[in-house]
């Protein structure tokens, strides 16, 4: 098979610097709320009287929610029918379970109060409401951002998944730090209308940001409504779960290799996630005594300051690295692999630190590869998803075509197809986005195509030409559809890093507990505390190794 010429069989219009940041502005919503959940979200429910071990279980509702909601959406998105699009329906239907869900979650006390005067039926009936809502909240949330990415690789063109997929990264990451900001400062002083509590304002304060960002990009994309085939019209119901089966199985090899890598680099991510900020608090009360409650709170804050400080640097190499990228001096693939040599070498150093200031710069240099995460993933599945297909059509075409020489170009245009757009092709086998000519026709509109991939106007490739015989080994899917399978291995590992994270600190306590039988004031207590969870960043570096090797199996077009 031929070189690839990605741009050549993509026809969606090149989108303006205004079009890319209206199109990824429903990230700050998506990424705004999490971090009112993940902020305020423990301290909240422990105030409500509720007990460590079934706030862990609140927390399960992330990676449930990821595992089953995500690839719902996902399958049920890219068929949808709606006039409003296939993925608005699922962003403005989720948002607004959100909302209410953030604001059963601040007002849980008030809400049981109006139902009950029991004091003790009162109590448990608020922690109810906000388990609950905590519950809603994250399912209906990973429905909205599902939509969101979908959105994006359905309405920017291949050359731009690159930029599009940084801005929707770095408006995260940017987000993040506005977020941590705006917890930080006491909201019921400055902004008393937003609520009586902290929690209560920070949460109205999410109510208003999620509508607002949501809406721009709601309004401003114009998506062109899915029309499904005779086939899928008479799909049984549990059709959905049968798709979401065979994606998961029969991913194409490129977007396989590429899952892989994510898999390992979660397995290192979510160590860092979980306890990062507690490292740092650790290490502080190893240099600091602790005199008075205040002195939790300054440990409190040398974490939150050094996750802060970390935010701010993905939101430099969020908007650096992908200029670098765009002109062609890296490419996505290399720095895709420096970015999990960073993230092993920061982890694997948390052995060797003992202050609090080098603990905050290792976790100020995770914001490199933090940034790389929210962003070089989607872009990849961007090409993926048009060149995978174009080799389907390529292959199809040759199939059907009999009596043409074998040296004739079967993928030639019809001019009178292109309807506006017209293509040069470069010389060479090169496809840096710089090295690239193409001429868009000014009548052309910034929207979604009616698939992700279904993005040529020439009527001799009709959607038809898309799907693949069941018997391949591989078949064709929607962006929503990869987007769901990809997050699953996102969500597994948080599942398996809790289970062995859990195996090191009841190890780690067994350990501490023998020599405490000779020595109930053992020194050594604190340092076997931080040592816990050192391991387990430990083992996270490991895993970014193993990352790293995996990456340079990646295609990279």
């Amino acid at each position: 098979m031929g070189t690839l010429d990605m741009d050549v069989f993509d026809t969606r219009p090149k989108a303006s610097f205004l079009q890319l940041f209206l199109g990824t502005f429903c990230m700050v919503a998506i990424q705004f709320t999490w971090t009112v959940e993940l902020a305020y979200g423990t301290p909240y429910l422990l105030s409500l009287d509720l007990s460590k071990e079934l706030t862990a279980c609140v927390w399960l509702a992330g990676p449930l929610s990821g595992l089953i909601v995500q690839p719902l959406v996902g399958a049920w998105s890219d068929k949808h029918t709606s006039r409003l699009g296939r993925r608005r329906p699922f962003m403005i239907g989720g948002g607004i379970l959100v909302c209410l869900s953030l604001l059963c979650v601040a007002y849980s006390k008030q809400i049981s109060s109006i139902i009950t005067t029991d004091s003790n039926w009162n109590k448990n009936l608020a922690i109810t409401i906000a388990v609950i809502a905590f519950y809603i909240l994250d399912f209906s949330l990973n429905a909205v951002q599902a939509s969101c990415r979908s959105l994006i690789l359905d309405i920017f063109p291949i050359f731009q998944q690159d930029t599009a997929n940084a801005f929707a990264s770095n408006t995260q990451n940017i987000t993040n730090v506005f977020g941590y900001f705006i917890g930080f400062i006491d909201l019921v002083k400055y902004i008393p209308g937003l609520g009586k509590s902290q929690m209560e304002a920070f949460c109205t304060a999410g109510v208003i940001v999620f509508i607002s960002s949501m809406a721009v990009t709601c309004f401003a994309v114009n998506e062109v409504p899915y029309e499904k085939t005779q086939d899928e019209s008479s799909e049984p119901w549990y059709q959905v779960f049968i798709y979401i089966w065979h994606a998961f199985r029969q991913l194409q090899s490129s977007i396989q290799k590429l899952c892989n890598v994510i898999f390992f680099a979660w397995m290192g991510w979510f160590p860092f996630l979980f306890y990062s900020t507690t490292w740092v608090s650790d290490i502080y009360f190893d240099t600091h005594e602790m005199e008075s409650p205040e002195s939790w709170d300054k440990g409190a804050r040398a974490g939150s300051f050094a996750l802060l400080l970390y935010a701010i640097i993905a939101v430099i190499a969020g908007t650096v690295l992908p200029t670098l990228t765009a002109h062609g001096f890296i490419s996505l693939k290399n720095t895709y692999t420096l970015s999990h040599i960073i993230s092993a070498m920061a982890l694997l150093s948390t052995v060797f630190v003992r202050t609090v200031t080098g603990a905050t710069l290792l976790l100020g240099l995770m914001g490199i590869p933090f940034a790389c995460a929210m962003w070089i993933p989607f872009a990849l599945v961007g090409e993926y998803l048009v060149v995978e297909n174009k080799q389907n059509i390529q292959e199809q075409e040759q199939d059907q075509v009999v009596g043409v020489d074998n040296n004739s170009n079967i993928l030639n245009l019809d001019n009178n197809n292109n309807k506006g757009v017209s293509f040069e092709e470069q010389g060479g086998t090169s496809h840096n986005h710089s090295s690239r000519q193409r001429t868009i026709s000014n009548n052309s509109h910034y929207g979604a195509t009616t698939t992700t991939t279904n993005i040529v106007s020439s009527s001799s490739f009709t959607e038809s030409s898309f799907d693949m015989n069941e018997n391949d080994k591989t078949k064709k899917y929607d962006a929503g559809m990869v987007l769901g399978v990809l997050n699953m291995y996102v969500v597994f590992p948080q599942f398996l890093v809790s289970f062995l994270a859990a195996i090191i600190f009841a190890i780690v306590n067994h350990i501490q507990s023998q020599e405490q039988v000779d020595e109930p004031f053992n020194s050594k207590k604190k340092k076997e505390d931080t040592m816990g969870v050192t391991i387990v960043l430990f083992f996270g570096g490991l895993m970014a190794i193993i990352a790293a090797v995996l990456s340079r199996r990646i295609v990279d077009w």
